[in-house]
């Protein structure tokens, strides 16, 4: 089957990109709104991810608390960033330039989503996909919507104490975090419902960014998955995002240790072969981390620089 022709069946999902100003602003307009909705339920104090301007006017956001991050990490910087001491109090990381590299980030991107479609993905999941647009309705979800919420809810517990990460919530704890999604730019929240019962089976949240679509948030209920719920999902964001005007990249976040989460993301066509970057960390920080957590300092820094003709 061509690609042009598997496409006929992929419901068409409205994305909104958002300029970085946009996405930030309205993030920073909602009080107790992280930058990313994954963090609500992780975040070690509020507030600490939400992102910030250095002094160029670039966008930054803290993916550690007082470890900064640049927001764009597919633009490389040329020279240091002159960032608000009191945002990187640890460190920073940020793409660069060959010559400033010293550590890789492996994000899971695709980096050319220009043309996305089956044949990019692994076979068996092309067979997953096409069993997920069979069985399910794609459709637009409304944050907003007191009886979309409490389903979508459902679905998060569930896919919390399947997986063990991060944590269930009630449903005041859950519309704290869920309805903001409503008003923050380049935003849309999809979920899959099963065709004959209605049922919400998964629900993701997509961010649009500048050129760059992010997978952010994907739940699954443990006794929905029949369907292949998640491959639908995320092929359509993909799918649709590689179709909007000016949207070159999408990024999945770091690679993680779980081999199967990761198998799945490269079926779906995501590289994680790392994103050269610089990495910048207190001296203090530095040294308590390679004199106590050797493992986490090699991690920060992609274990850079790469092993030579492929050996250790």
């Amino acid at each position: 089957m061509s690609d042009k022709a598997a496409a006929m069946d992929v419901p068409g999902i409205e994305m909104r990109p958002a300029s970085a100003s946009e996405y930030c602003e309205s993030v920073l307009s909602i009080p107790g709104v992280e930058t990313w909705w994954w963090q609500q339920g992780l975040a070690p104090y509020r507030g600490f991810s939400r992102p910030f301007r250095d002094r160029d006017g670039e966008w930054w956001w803290g993916a550690k608390p007082q470890f900064a991050w640049k927001m764009d990490f597919f633009q490389p910087l040329e020279r240091a960033p002159k960032l608000p001491r009191f945002k990187r109090l640890l460190g920073c990381q940020y793409p660069v330039v060959d010559e400033l590299v010293n550590s890789l980030v492996h994000l899971n991107v695709i980096h050319q989503l220009e043309g996305y479609g089956l044949e990019r993905v692994a076979s068996q999941k092309r067979r997953a996909i096409r069993k997920g647009l069979r069985h399910l309705d794609v459709i637009a979800l409304d944050p907003c919507d007191p009886q979309t919420l409490e389903q979508a809810r459902v679905v998060w517990n569930s896919h919390v104490e399947r997986t063990g990460w991060s944590r269930v919530f009630d449903r005041p704890a859950f519309a704290h975090h869920w309805r903001p999604l409503a008003d923050t730019a380049g935003t849309c929240v999809i979920g899959a419902r099963d065709r004959q019962t209605g049922v919400l089976c998964a629900w993701l949240i997509a961010r649009v960014v500048q050129d760059t679509v992010y997978i952010d948030t994907i739940a699954s209920h443990t006794e929905r998955l029949d369907h292949r719920p998640n491959d639908t999902l995320i092929f359509t964001v993909l799918h649709n995002a590689a179709r909007s005007d000016g949207v070159r990249h999408a990024n999945y976040f770091l690679r993680s240790d779980l081999a199967p989460l990761e198998k799945f993301k490269q079926s779906l066509g995501f590289d994680s072969s790392g994103v050269p970057a610089r990495v910048e960390v207190n001296w203090l920080a530095a040294f308590a981390l390679r004199h106590l957590k050797p493992a986490v300092w090699r991690r920060l820094h992609g274990d850079w620089p790469p092993p030579r003709n492929g050996n250790a």
